[in-house]
């Protein structure tokens, strides 16, 4: 399927979940063109070597994040692709912040090799899924931020999860890191105001309950990982940046 027909079939499924915005099929091809507008600007973006700090970035909600990390131990950053969400990372470094992401082919091999060279030169530690949990749960109990965008496709560990009203392989790698590292989940997002500039907000935070078996508390913080990135992402739907068919069969 192309990019142009997966957004598509995205965005149909997200209107039928109940997002009246979306139901007009006018609205649904320009929301379309925004969306691979906001995905180029945000590669532009990943490349520029202009200062993040300043009136063009903002935090909201950063008591969220202070508080998550009130423990001495990191935590773990669930977001989705939304906005310029590498910039997000890079902001984050430039505060003082030890970031870890994990990170696959981005477009094209050549292209992926240049954008991790461009991470790694801003101060993001990235990692591949080839690599396991192993380092970043180590990172993780020395008090890092380990950034999972959590509704791509480079992910070991899935669980099907309700999404827009259909059941998909969500990625539950937030939840296992969450567990084992005995570090909170932290919701957030980036996203672009209409002036242009780039804002970083912290929603929300869930913790893991050992209370529950393994198991158990995986499936609950990955539905609730799932829960606020469909709320994020249908507030900010022009800016995400998916372009694979996200619903492609339903999971009994």
């Amino acid at each position: 399927m192309s990019r142009r027909r997966a957004v598509f079939a995205n965005l149909d499924q997200i209107a039928s979940a109940g997002h009246a915005d979306l139901a007009d099929a006018g609205v649904r091809h320009r929301t379309a063109r925004r969306m691979f507008e906001s995905f180029t600007l945000a590669w532009i973006e990943s490349f520029s070597r202009r200062p993040l700090q300043g009136p063009r970035f903002r935090f909201q909600g950063a008591d969220i994040l202070y508080r998550a990390l009130a423990g001495g131990r990191g935590a773990v950053i669930a977001a989705p692709h939304l906005g310029s969400w590498d910039v997000a990372g890079a902001a984050l470094v430039e505060l003082g912040f030890d970031v870890h992401a994990v990170a696959g082919i981005q477009l094209h091999p050549t292209l992926s090799a240049a954008f991790l060279a461009e991470q790694e030169r801003r101060g993001i530690r990235i990692h591949t899924p080839a690599e396991g949990f192993g380092g970043l749960v180590e990172a993780l109990r020395h008090g890092a931020l380990v950034v999972l965008l959590a509704d791509g496709d480079v992910f070991s560990r899935a669980l099907p999860t309700p999404f827009f009203g259909r059941r998909v392989l969500f990625p539950s790698g937030p939840a296992v890191l969450s567990r084992r590292a005995r570090v909170p989940i932290l919701h957030a997002h980036a996203a672009r105001d209409p002036q242009g500039g780039n804002r970083l907000c912290f929603v929300g935070m869930d913790a893991p309950d050992f209370s529950l078996r393994v198991a158990e508390d995986v499936r609950r913080l990955t539905s609730l990982v799932a829960r606020q990135e469909e709320r994020t992402i249908a507030a900010h739907v022009s800016q995400w940046g998916i372009f694979r068919p996200v619903w492609s069969g339903d999971l009994a």
